[in-house]
């Protein structure tokens, strides 16, 4: 009891900083208005999980959502009572965003001490993007969470001891059940055993030659077997899922081609012009003089970038999953820097610069969170207000954004088909949305 009362105390910062962003974030919970057409599909699967329908989208089985988020949406409808509001879900990202912080926090301090842990999770919890993000009820903030433990696990596997290569693999489990560019963590750890193996000594060299190393993907592959199965009994595809993810890139705005240079244009306005110049100079001292966990971490950073850059559509949360290993990057500059005060001088030193930051940031996320509504709102929700109070039961509504129509209608909705098929669906529809 002792112990566990010494180890709060000592960890009292952490609890407190999550404390904040939890009040924080939780007070942009009725952001934007409206689910968008994404975060209705997982709300639907959500709640026809809840029932016991499964995982399906208005009666439909759906293949390409992974079960993560989903499941963990009916976990927050069930404990408020199956009170089916974007609210309640976007608490459940809420909590994600918080297990990001936690994840940050943790790995930093394991690497190098408390105060870096701090200043990481701080950076990363007034990134713009993902302040932002946080109210969204989308897999983009918990893959942060998952995809860094992974990545960061197996560098610990590799230079501290081998168990955690078991928990690097139940982390990238749990990133692939979120989000399916979990497949990025091969080139990570290809890269990673690269340089373990030309610059790691004996004992790096016998860790990587371990049972525990060549055991450990079965842990991850043991978590992943029911899904799996699912979507081969439904689909006749064990990767159904997968499959279809990864040509969305390839024929999402065919006509529409970014430079290579996208993502590195735009992560100024993602992590705000202080942060980028912080990871600018701590991507230059962890090449040159960062230990090995620094530079693993900026390899892991521009691989992601690097990777989807390749792809001819870009998107910023597509790369979301870097900003953990950049925040970590800059926040050892700030603690680099102010290392050679002393200690009263470091705290007000760095307390003040991020306070800062924090007050900057909250000037540039406020009017997001003021003036930026999802296409259709207001009207489209007194549009399912309509539907709900004159449609009877089990009415079949047809519509473009039928995620959004049976999310808020509580009616079944299908998609417009092709012109041919166009009358046989009118027949069979008794509300059209338009």
């Amino acid at each position: 009891m002792q112990r566990f009362r010494a180890s709060v105390i000592r960890e009292w910062p952490i609890v407190a900083l999550l404390a904040l962003f939890g009040i924080v974030y939780g007070s942009a919970r009725n952001a934007y208005g409206m689910f968008g057409w994404d975060e209705a599909e997982y709300a639907s699967i959500g709640r026809s999980a809840l029932h016991g329908h499964g995982f399906a989208i208005s009666g439909k089985p759906n293949a390409l959502r992974p079960p993560i988020l989903p499941l963990a949406g009916a976990a927050s409808m069930l404990l408020a009572g199956n009170h089916f509001h974007d609210s309640t879900l976007r608490l459940t990202s809420c909590g994600f965003a918080l297990l990001a912080l936690l994840c940050v926090y943790g790995f930093a301090t394991a690497a190098f001490d408390r105060t870096t842990g701090l200043v990481a999770a701080v950076l990363l919890g007034i990134m713009p993007f993902f302040w932002t993000f946080v109210p969204h009820f989308l897999s983009e903030i918990p893959f942060m969470a998952f995809f860094a433990a992974a990545v960061w696990c197996f560098y610990f596997g590799a230079y501290r001891d081998e168990r955690f290569f078991l928990w690097s693999w139940i982390c990238w489990a749990l990133g692939f059940l979120t989000r399916y560019t979990a497949s990025v963590f091969l080139p990570v750890i290809v890269v990673f055993l690269v340089i373990a193996l030309w610059r790691g000594g004996p004992d790096t060299r016998r860790r990587l030659m371990s049972r525990t190393f060549f055991l450990s993907p079965l842990a991850g592959l043991l978590i992943l077997l029911p899904w799996l199965i699912r979507e081969y009994v439904t689909f006749g595809d064990a990767l159904a899922g997968l499959r279809q993810a990864s040509r969305q890139l390839q024929v999402y705005w065919p006509g529409v081609s970014m430079p290579w240079h996208f993502y590195l244009d735009r992560l100024p306005i993602m992590l705000s012009p202080a942060i980028s110049g912080l990871l600018v100079v701590g991507v230059v001292w962890a090449v040159w003089k960062g230990g090995d966990f620094a530079l693993h971490t900026v390899l892991a950073g521009v691989v992601i970038l690097v990777w989807f850059s390749c792809y001819r559509y870009k998107e910023d949360r597509l790369v979301s999953s870097a900003l953990p290993f950049m925040a970590v990057i800059a926040a050892i500059v700030l603690t680099k820097a102010a290392a050679r005060l002393r200690p009263r001088w470091r705290v007000a030193a760095l307390g003040g610069v991020l306070a800062g930051l924090f007050i900057w940031h909250f000037l540039v996320v406020r009017p997001v969170f003021e003036q930026r509504f999802t296409l259709g709102y207001p009207s489209f929700l007194a549009a399912m207000e309509f539907l709900r109070e004159h449609a009877t039961p089990g009415a079949v509504v047809l519509g473009a954004n039928y995620p959004q129509i049976h999310w808020y209608s509580g009616l079944r909705a299908i998609n417009f088909p092709e012109a041919k098929k166009l009358p046989e669906a009118l027949r069979n529809s008794e509300w059209v949305v338009i």
